[in-house]
């Protein structure tokens, strides 16, 4: 089944949604899609989210680079 932003993508970033502020919505799909690459280095670099939140489960950095690689699918 092929990955997409609403059911596998937006569902890891909706725990910090709301707690806070980001330079691009990462509940929009557009801002998400635009900036993808730059998420992937943050994520997988330990940069984003930033502490004293957790980094991402590596299943889930996984998820994402495979939603990019997969040009993004909505």
């Amino acid at each position: 089944m092929a990955l997409t932003f609403e059911n596998d993508i937006a569902p890891i970033f909706s725990q910090w949604v709301d707690r806070m502020m980001w330079r691009l919505d990462l509940s929009k799909y557009e801002d998400v899609k635009a900036n993808a690459s730059i998420i992937y280095d943050q994520i997988s670099q330990g940069g984003m989210p930033p502490p004293p939140y957790p980094g991402l489960a590596s299943a889930d950095i996984a998820t994402f680079k495979t939603w990019m690689d997969a040009g993004c699918p909505q």
